[in-house]
């Protein structure tokens, strides 16, 4: 019988073994040609309707293979990349793992990821996969598959249609300068109604905006030469373009966001976005769920929109999928995925929860059963306003291609603590561009 296990506590090396504890022994030995085994699954989908849909695909696949036991660890994504890295390194990583983006770049560096580029093969091959969701999301520096992308989400900017119609604008901003007048105008503490958002108080989520605006203003960070070399690539215009996005963000969050701020977490303000105190912040669709559950009345209020450029329609898109650890039980894990991937097996996975989770492949996202399922709000945008965006953005750092370190660019605070210091140390835009920099240089060394 397949166990859900909560994690709610930070696992450390010893936790590690324990979960992963037994994978190799309890092989995939074929008898009769039956699979048999425990096969170890890490989920960072904490959410229930997810979790319960990828639970019933273990339940699924347990039925389809009685000597199979599928067993899934739940456990939330902050410090998850250090949890994986801890298991891998003592020799019992799970089975098969969800991962996010960057973190297939940094484990596969290490030799800690099985490469599934024959695995592709038997699921549709590299071109069954929209965009970039493989061929630099799901890929290495060394040009192998390490990632099976799961779902792609692309990012968009909120309004709330009565506050414009009450503050008299008609147009929605098609340029930085207008997003900014925009959630200015609608900014008015009186009435406890703010124009714009930021999680600051969460790094790993506030860099999305960041980097949002980043390649909106030209800026990829890094890049790598012909002999496949990677480095800082942050010239004198970069660097002036970085400048004017930090000064820019300081001002939109200084005078269109309420003053704690600092310390909101992405669920502090995705509610502050549903009850009616903030209009507008750079997320997925999936802010419609808290909408949903706190003002359902207003859902039809809550519009989207492009982000505004500067330079280039580049910015964040999400996107997760399944690794397979090199020293688990890759044999069970390869047949599991190659079941989730047949067929319409996802379909239900994806639709469960569908405004944070976009099929990746093609023949899925275009489907009529996949259209069809989708709510209201959402059809507007799919398929032709998300597949544009996603074929323009990139997650952090992987504008160039599959950079291996992408993955602590995300989750340490780079780019994020420099704008932080600006409100908490009243640093320039120009020193938190300095120490960005520097922080990125120190990956190198």
């Amino acid at each position: 019988m397949k166990r859900v296990f909560v994690c709610v506590a930070t696992l450390l090396f010893a936790t590690a073994m324990l979960f992963a504890n037994g994978s190799a022994e309890e092989a995939t030995a074929a008898n009769n040609g039956e699979l048999k085994g425990t096969l170890k699954i890490w989920s960072t989908l904490t959410q229930q309707e997810r979790a319960t849909e990828l639970e019933r695909l273990g339940e699924k696949f347990e039925a389809m293979h009685p000597g199979v036991d599928v067993q899934i660890s739940v456990m939330p994504w902050s410090g998850v990349l250090d949890k994986l890295m801890a298991a891998i390194m003592a020799g019992n990583p799970p089975d098969l793992t969800v991962v996010g983006q960057g973190t297939p770049q940094t484990l596969s560096e290490s030799g800690g990821l099985e490469e599934l580029s024959s695995f592709i093969d038997r699921i549709g091959g590299k071109d069954s996969f929209l965009g970039t969701s493989l061929s630099v999301l799901g890929s290495s520096t060394d040009g192998g598959v390490y990632a099976v992308p799961l779902y792609i989400t692309p990012v968009v900017a909120y309004y709330r249609e009565s506050w414009l119609k009450e503050a008299g604008i008609e147009k929605l901003p098609e340029t930085w300068e207008e997003y900014y007048e925009l959630c200015k105008a609608v900014t008015d503490p009186a009435k406890n109604r703010y124009g714009f958002g930021i999680p600051l108080g969460e790094g790993n989520h506030a860099v999305k905006t960041i980097w949002s605006f980043l390649q909106g203003n030209g800026v990829n960070l890094v890049n790598v030469d012909a002999k496949g070399n990677w480095y800082v690539d942050i010239d004198a215009e970069d660097k002036q373009a970085m400048i004017e996005t930090y000064e820019y963000l300081y001002k939109l969050i200084k005078d269109c966001s309420p003053t704690g701020i600092l310390s909101y977490t992405q669920a502090n303000v995705r509610e502050l976005v549903a009850n009616g105190t903030i209009m507008s912040r750079i997320d997925t669709p999936e802010i419609y769920y808290n909408v949903m559950k706190i003002s359902p009345e207003s859902i039809d209020d809550v519009k989207y929109f492009q982000i505004p450029a500067r330079k280039t329609n580049s910015q964040y898109m999400g996107w997760v999928g399944f690794s397979v650890p090199a020293k688990g039980n890759t044999e069970l894990a390869e047949a599991f995925l190659e079941f989730c991937y047949t067929d319409d097996n996802l379909l239900d996975f994806y639709l469960s929860y569908p405004y944070a989770m976009f099929p990746t492949k093609a023949e899925t996202f275009y489907s009529e059963k996949y259209q069809e399922g989708l709510p209201d709000v959402l059809k507007p945008m799919v398929p032709d306003m998300a597949i544009d965006i996603l074929s323009h953005s990139a997650s952090i750092a992987l504008a160039s291609g599959p950079f291996p370190y992408a993955g602590e660019v995300e989750q340490s605070g780079i780019l994020s603590n420099p704008l932080l210091k600006m409100f908490t140390n009243g640093i320039s835009a120009e020193a938190a561009v300095d120490e960005a920099i520097a922080s990125l240089n120190n990956l190198f060394r």
